[in-house]
């Protein structure tokens, strides 16, 4: 009997605990949701089922970026984007991660074009918060410009017919807000945050016209896994954005002013394929350089400017063009165009080479699988199996034209000889207008002459003085005059000019600072009877 009563003390005690803890958990709604939020933790394993962000759910600030490959691959088809099947118009299925390590592990990029990469994928930044804050933002934030009535034709926008329908409903929220300049905003659907990156990133491989939104953002989401709110991130462009557009679009003009008169889809593309490679020049450091605006801008850029300006200017060609990523010994993008036989990839970066080649452009997934994998979304775009339209073109097998930045050394810029001519005194020195025969908007400019203060003496202040005549000048060709204190000097410099130093020295910042494509210059070192240098310049502009 006392064993009976000891049973049901106990019973009863532990009864009483379960009722207490329920009543704390009614009065304390944020301590039930942290430990529901645990016990899912404790309860999946990684990487198991769910989607990257769902199981990876915590009390502390948790960063999202890229998701591998194949990982986002099985996130796509489990989450059925637009239906059971992937999208029908590509027969590739998505690959699982022993197959993508294997295929990257293979290729082999030549050796001219490693290093020419430059992608960063997508960074989502995400920080748990509870159920009553996401209520309250709910309450307080509004869902800014939804875009419920702009559609997007999938020939076009690619990725848009890619995803599925609430990822779609964000999607035209987020261009939408992008184009109001709205950076904060809740979702308009109930969505996770792996849709929620596949929303983002699509509008971003469609829209490259958005090239003041950063490919980064950020994200709060509820311990069941809802966004509450979006932050997107906007670059310097977006402080004068009506100026900023205006510099982007004219300068797209230019490329697309070339294909005037001709009328096959082939031969524009081929034109803004020649004209963008001849106007950009790679640069891993170039300012805003995943966005179209840092190559059509700025000239300067990496991969991933390259593809988007290539994309912008074809698209308002009527020409079909989607933004690739992947991986071709880096993180890497490219691009696929839609002509009338199929479709063809295109990787205007790797053929930016010295000279420029055709090498990468119109090829097929054959072509392309010793040397690029496409990763993520960019998967699930058309084959490339085109061919009436491959190998037409021909490399050019001379030295490039002087359009190129790097000084002629081997021509137009001498060593100093004893059979140069001499310059007399110290007269106040004057450019050779003979160099200026024939030449429309020259402009003469004498920096240095006169007495030895005024000689530089070292190559700093002569980069600083070549800045300075160039740069309040907006002719064509500009000639100028300096004089160094001696052989030495005029010897570095020239030296300088070999080893492309002066391009950092000066010539990439006037470039960038006039909105100028490219820079050719002609030096000619004239020794004179005080043991100094007269240098002449002659800078050709495009």
């Amino acid at each position: 009997m006392r064993i009976v009563e000891k049973i049901l003390y106990g019973f009863g005690g532990l009864l009483a605990l379960i009722l207490l803890f329920i009543a704390i958990c009614h009065f304390n709604p944020e301590l039930a949701e942290k430990i529901g939020a645990s016990q899912k933790v404790e309860a999946v394993e990684p990487g198991t089922g769910n989607h990257a962000g769902e199981v990876l759910m915590t009390n502390a600030a948790v960063t999202f970026g890229e998701l591998p490959a194949a990982e986002n691959t099985r996130a796509l088809t489990e989450t059925a984007l637009k239906g059971d099947t992937v999208p029908g118009n590509n027969t590739r299925a998505a690959d699982d991660s022993d197959n993508d390590k294997s295929a990257e592990s293979k290729l082999k990029v030549p050796g001219k074009v490693a290093g020419l990469s430059g992608y960063i994928p997508v960074k989502a930044t995400g920080t748990e918060i509870t159920q009553t804050k996401a209520d309250e933002i709910a309450k307080e934030l509004g869902k800014g410009e939804t875009g419920s009535k702009l559609d997007f034709d999938g020939d076009i926008y690619p990725y848009y017919d890619i995803i599925n329908e609430t990822q779609r409903a964000v999607y035209r929220q987020i261009y939408a807000n992008a184009n109001a300049q709205n950076k904060h905003f809740a979702p308009v659907e109930d969505i996770t945050a792996n849709d929620l990156k596949n929303a983002f990133t699509s509008v971003v491989n469609d829209h490259p016209e958005l090239f003041w939104v950063e490919t980064a953002y950020k994200y709060q989401y509820t311990p069941k896994g809802s966004v509450a709110d979006i932050t997107l991130v906007f670059n310097v462009t977006a402080n004068d954005l009506d100026a900023s557009k205006s510099e982007f679009e004219a300068a797209a003009k230019l490329i697309r002013d070339e294909t005037y008169k001709n009328y096959t889809d082939y031969d524009k593309e081929r034109i803004v394929h020649d004209e963008l490679i001849s106007r950009v020049k790679y640069d891993a450091n170039a300012p805003m350089n995943q966005s179209a605006y840092s190559a059509l801008v700025y000239g300067r850029t990496v991969c991933a400017g390259y593809a988007r300006a290539f994309q912008y200017i074809l698209q308002q060609l009527d020409i079909p063009c989607y933004y690739v990523t992947g991986f071709a010994g880096e993180n890497h993008a490219w691009n696929i165009v839609r002509l009338d036989d199929g479709y063809y990839n295109v990787d205007s970066t790797w053929d930016d080479t010295n000279p420029n080649t055709y090498d990468y452009f119109n090829c097929s997934d054959a072509d392309y699988a010793s040397d690029h994998v496409r990763r993520d979304l960019s998967i699930y775009l058309p084959p490339c199996n085109g061919n009436r339209y491959s190998g037409l073109e021909v490399n050019p097998s001379v030295t490039p034209p002087a359009t190129t930045t790097k000084p002629s050394t081997g021509t137009t810029t001498t060593r100093p000889s004893n059979n140069t001519t001499t310059t007399t005194g110290t007269t106040t020195t004057t450019t050779d207008q003979t160099t200026a025969t024939n030449t429309e908007s020259i402009t003469v400019v004498t920096v240095r002459g006169g007495g030895d203060a005024d000689y530089i003496d070292n190559i700093g202040d002569y980069f600083n003085e070549c800045f300075g005549a160039m740069v309040n000048k907006d002719d064509e060709v500009i000639t100028f005059d300096l004089i160094v204190t001696d052989k030495k000097l005029w010897d570095n410099i020239y030296k300088a000019y070999d080893r492309g130093d002066c391009q950092e020295g000066y010539i990439d910042r006037y470039l960038v600072e006039k909105h100028k494509n490219a820079c050719s210059m002609y030096v000619e070192a004239v020794p004179r009877t005080d043991g100094s240098y007269l240098l002449r310049h002659r800078a050709v502009i495009s």
